[in-house]
């Protein structure tokens, strides 16, 4: 994936405080990058540019890396960061999606227009099946189910990244997985009709 150069996040975050023991942007930036892309893809869904995410995510962690005080791991700071800055783009998807629908700008919207086989047709459809119903979960409910199935992370970690006790997340999992199970069998009604 193409990323913008970190000399220049620097050059536009600006300085970076140095603070003992603080990890190096470069090293976050070099540590980080795929798992905050993963995080940012998977979370995100597909109206979302993971790019993006990436690069308004290490923009953050330039500003404010040297007020990152170790309290917890790297990971639990870069996932708020990150689920911050997907909730943002989220919002701002949804305005733009309602301000195409009430000036009937169809340009804005991202159609395919040139469809593919059937086999990639029905996949999209399934890809934005899910992403549907994701959605339709609160936050924190797709948070856990995002952790747990596809990043595969286990309830011990997920709840140190969302700084909850791993019984609170396992109560979110089971209940997001029955919310997402209902959602999905909606999605897929509405599809038939």
């Amino acid at each position: 994936m193409p990323q913008m150069p970190i000399s220049s996040l620097r050059r536009i975050a600006g300085p970076v405080l140095d603070v003992p023991d603080a990890p190096s942007f470069e090293a976050v930036c070099r540590t980080h990058a795929d798992q905050i892309a993963r995080w940012a893809e998977r979370l995100g869904g597909p109206g979302l540019d993971p790019e993006e995410t990436v690069q308004e995510v290490f923009l953050i962690v330039a500003r404010r890396l040297g007020e990152f005080r170790g309290e917890a791991k790297i990971t639990t700071w870069l996932f708020r960061i990150t689920t911050r800055v997907l909730a943002n783009q989220r919002r701002a998807l949804k305005r733009r999606r309602t301000w195409a629908r009430l000036t009937h700008r169809m340009a804005d919207q991202t159609a395919c227009d040139q469809p593919g086989p059937a086999a990639e047709l029905e996949r999209a459809d399934a890809t934005r099946r899910f992403y549907r119903a994701l959605g339709e979960l609160p936050e924190r409910h797709r948070q856990v189910l995002v952790l747990f199935e596809l990043e595969e992370l286990g309830t011990d970690e997920i709840a140190r990244l969302v700084d909850r006790p791993a019984a609170t997340v396992r109560v979110w999992l089971h209940r997001a997985r029955a919310e997402f199970t209902e959602a999905w069998r909606r999605t897929t009604k509405e599809n038939e009709e």
